[in-house]
């Protein structure tokens, strides 16, 4: 089903830019109708099939075809809505808020540009995924760690755009990212940090540079595009040793809160500790219906009987 029109966009000028998009990326490279079934919300909460659907989609390969693209969107007044891999699920994926907007997919603009071991960085596209820059690291031999959230499906770029985290103490991604390669609403090309300035090697060792640092303009904002990222990565440790402590009473997680909170502020725990519910951490290796398929939370007994199973705690 055809999502309606943008409200003050013709039909007309959205068949012109289709067909303009078509031009710059191929026509195997824009998506419409039937084939618009991945940038659907697989878990949305809407009743009405019209909400956040896409009336098409266009994945270019180089910031070039993104220019290009952000051009002719102007020109005919399309709304694009960008997406680095569109993996984020349950939180919309590669949906777009405003039905009829037209999904940019930079699925496709996945290179590793560099990864640099010395200095602990990597330069990536946005639709490099965090198996992909894994799989780069292990391949290469290089002793460096990369931080990743829950899904490794997800997008290096996108991830950090969203102040997503992950678990060492290189867990908040956005503060790790160091220069960035952005198209802008009218389609110029900026870069950000010492990468402003021609020849300069420092692109992704110092992320302010000169003068104002704009880099949280383009997180969780449609100010930009993003097309290359820096982030830096952690030099691999000569060893470690994962813990988990569990408390076996709901009401424990007071004291759980004011027992890590001091460590946590003391740089005492420096990476990203967690407290997960016991409903949580068992969903990882259990299903809910295998021990109570009733309505409602799960009764106290039948959370006793999870814990002894699985080796868990009301709180991990």
């Amino acid at each position: 089903m055809t999502a309606p029109l943008p409200e003050g966009v013709s039909a007309e000028a959205m068949s012109s830019a289709i067909e303009r998009f078509r031009r710059i990326v191929g026509d195997e490279w824009v998506f419409m109708d039937e084939n618009l079934s991945p940038y659907d919300d697989p878990y949305t909460i809407s009743n009405d099939e019209d909400d956040y659907k896409a009336y098409a989609a266009i994945a270019p390969h180089s910031v070039e075809q993104v220019q290009e693209i952000v051009r002719v969107a102007n020109e005919f007044g399309v709304p694009l809505w960008p997406v680095s891999r569109g993996k984020n699920f349950a939180y919309g994926g590669a949906a777009p808020v405003m039905s009829g907007t037209v999904v940019l997919d930079l699925n496709r603009m996945n290179r590793i540009l560099e990864v640099n071991e010395e200095f602990g960085y990597a330069l990536v596209e946005p639709g490099v995924s965090y198996f992909d820059l894994y799989n780069y690291i292990q391949d290469k031999g290089l002793k460096l760690w990369i931080d990743v959230p829950d899904p490794g499906w997800g997008s290096v770029v996108g991830n950090a755009l969203d102040h997503g985290i992950g678990y060492t103490p290189y867990g908040d991604h956005f503060a790790m990212q160091c220069g960035m390669e952005v198209v802008l609403p009218n389609a110029e090309v900026i870069r950000t940090g010492m990468g402003a300035m021609p020849g300069n090697n420092t692109w992704q060792l110092f992320k302010y540079g000169f003068g104002p640092y704009v880099d949280g303009m383009f997180s969780q904002s449609n100010f930009g595009i993003v097309t290359k990222m820096g982030i830096w990565l952690m030099p691999e440790p000569a060893g470690y040793r994962p813990y988990l402590i569990t408390f076996e009473n709901e009401d424990d997680i007071e004291i759980v809160t004011e027992r890590l909170r001091p460590l946590k502020v003391s740089g005492v725990i420096q990476n990203g500790a967690t407290v997960r519910n016991l409903v949580l951490d068992a969903a990882i290796t259990t299903t809910r219906s295998k021990y109570y398929d009733g309505d409602g939370p799960i009764p106290p007994s039948v959370a006793k009987t999870m814990m002894a199973d699985l080796d868990l705690g009301m709180w991990n």
